[in-house]
């Protein structure tokens, strides 16, 4: 099992490899008959099979990437199609006894690599049941599995930029709970504080981190940095994610040079991963058993 993220041409890509014991026939015609690929595709797919064909996927509207376009098709071993602006790759070669799959995943937004991967895995584990005629793997969210790939493909890690005499540092990290769990993990349970007031830790109250900026309620907090802590703003959202919960987007910048390794430090693994962490144990409780996190 192979997979990983890359960038090719400034898009990124997403390679999930899998192994099947089956007939390179067999696994095409579980790839390519809408019949077949509706089961383990993530929607029921309309297509007409030829260079140009047109694709539909009823489990989306139009507006949300429910249309496509076939762009090649080489039997037995080539199929690929646009879903909206994204390309799907699915290549399959033969290894001995066994047919060999490869799907890449071409997209922009870089942060939601780890949910695709992981959704691509569940759903080639569900090609594997299609093409032996057994049923379908139940469905989960496959939270570890999730926090996992965010490490192997680096998604844990900020975008460090520095402009005129000026650094940042970016961290987008997918979390595995709705935003309203994130705000509360985030702020430790306690209560939002206003604009204008001191925002301090709800385990160290002794403490001043900053003084508020900004401030919406279970989408956006912003502070200038208390002198005695590393950097000068921070800036924390919460927005749209994938199916595994909402994004964490948090920078902090400043101009000493000198501060940068410590901001990245307190505000990457001392707190995004923090509530990433506690995000992915909220995920495994009862309470998450009955919440929607779309």
């Amino acid at each position: 099992m192979t997979d990983s993220l890359q960038t090719v041409d400034g898009r990124s890509v997403v390679r999930i490899e899998r192994r099947y014991p089956h007939s390179i026939e067999k696994v095409w015609r579980a790839v390519t008959e809408p019949e077949h690929l509706g089961r383990w595709f993530p929607s029921p797919v309309e297509l007409e099979l030829r260079p140009g064909g047109a694709m539909r996927f009823s489990e989306f509207p139009e507006s949300e990437g429910g249309t496509g376009r076939v762009v090649t098709v080489e039997p037995p071993r080539l199929f690929v199609f646009l879903w909206d602006t994204e390309e799907i790759r699915i290549e399959l070669s033969t290894d001995g006894a066994e047919t060999v799959v490869v799907l890449t995943h071409t997209f922009d937004d870089r942060p939601l690599g780890a949910s695709l991967a992981v959704g691509w895995g569940s759903c080639l584990a569900g090609l594997r049941a299609v093409v032996a005629g057994e049923p379908l793997p139940p469905a989960t969210r496959m939270i570890d599995e999730h926090e996992e790939t965010v490490r192997l493909f680096g998604l844990d890690q900020p975008v460090v930029t520095e402009e005129a005499g000026r650094w940042s540092a970016r961290f987008d990290r997918q979390l595995t709970c709705p935003a309203d769990v994130a705000w509360r993990l985030f702020l430790g349970g306690a209560p939002a504080p206003a604009k204008g007031e001191e925002f301090r830790p709800a385990g160290a109250p002794g403490v001043i981190l900053g003084t508020v900026t900004e401030m919406e309620p279970e989408r956006l907090l912003a502070f200038d940095v208390a002198p005695e802590e590393p950097g000068e703003q921070v800036r924390v959202e919460l927005v749209a994610g994938s199916g595994h919960g909402a994004r964490l987007v948090l920078v902090v910048a400043g101009t000493d040079p000198g501060e940068r390794e410590a901001a990245v430090e307190q505000w990457g693994a001392g707190a995004v991963e923090h509530v990433a962490r506690e995000a992915a144990r909220w995920a495994h409780s009862p309470e998450a058993a009955n919440v929607s996190v779309m």
